[in-house]
């Protein structure tokens, strides 16, 4: 590796699926893995170089300069947000990740997870989630400086499409793999991706991977009191032009009166 590598992730747009892959890498590469948060407090001491670091909410704070050095390549993750919140609420339903099961201190209001569950409709639930969780990760997608040279941005969408792995190898040559480099990641992609041989694997972090949920679970009255949220995300991040996409939904394919069971587990998508 000549360059050193960040990987800026949001929940829910391919955190769990870009770590298993960059994990993979750095193993076959032997370089140095670093997850963000999880060494923040001492993120100095073990940046060695070579790295691949990953964060991911993408909210660097007093480690921005990682983002800055000549020797360093970014690879920006984003995803529609209307389908970050489909993810994103129907995992809290049931996640085990210990945030949603702790009361905030000194609030006498029940943990994430109950709070959520306890809402009758999917209207509401979709809605608390918007107002809590997805609410601040569609905020962070659009707090993110979209105009640094050395960052490669990327959809969501367009790698769960990318089975010829064409745009994955362009991402490789652009975080600076080189030679056999660049072979050991299309291997580690295809390896870990839905469409490679995770997707015959045991899935379990997701409920789907699919691109465009919205179309089929967005109701009018959902797509409304989204865009009074976010009146100009979609825009924003380049997924609509205008607010026209309102028009073409008809209604959920599930009914709103009660909350729905999910059955599907799925994949490392999310």
């Amino acid at each position: 590796m000549k360059q050193n590598i960040v990987v800026a992730t949001h929940h829910k747009t391919g955190t769990v699926w870009m770590s298993t892959v960059f994990k993979a890498i750095a193993r076959r590469l032997d370089v140095n893995y670093v997850d963000f948060w999880s060494h923040y407090g001492r993120l100095d001491r073990v940046l060695k170089t070579p790295f691949i670091l990953l964060n991911h909410n993408s909210m660097f704070l007093r480690h921005a300069n990682a983002l800055r050095g000549e020797d360093v390549r970014i690879l920006h993750v984003i995803r529609d947000p209307r389908d970050v919140l489909i993810s994103a609420m129907h995992y809290h339903k049931k996640a085990g990740e210990p945030w949603l099961h702790e009361r905030v201190s000194g609030s006498k209001d029940a943990p994430y997870q109950q709070r959520l569950n306890s809402l009758a409709t999917l209207h509401e639930q979709y809605m608390f989630e918007l107002e809590n969780a997805t609410g601040n990760t569609i905020e962070a997608m659009l707090d993110w400086q979209y105009d640094r040279p050395n960052c490669l941005e990327v959809r969501y969408e367009d790698l769960w499409a990318d089975r010829s792995l064409s745009l994955w190898s362009d991402i490789a040559s652009f975080l600076g793999f080189e030679g056999s480099e660049l072979e050991v990641c299309r291997q580690c992609f295809w390896e870990h991706s839905l469409f490679g041989k995770a997707s015959r694997a045991n899935r379990r972090h997701a409920r789907s991977g699919e691109v465009a949920q919205w179309k089929r679970e967005f109701t009018p009255e959902l797509a409304h009191d989204f865009l009074y949220r976010f009146p100009d995300a979609l825009q924003t991040l380049g997924y609509e032009s205008d607010d026209q996409w309102v028009e073409s939904l008809t209604g959920s394919s599930k009914p709103q009166a009660q909350a729905c069971t999910e059955t599907r587990d799925s994949s490392l998508g999310d």
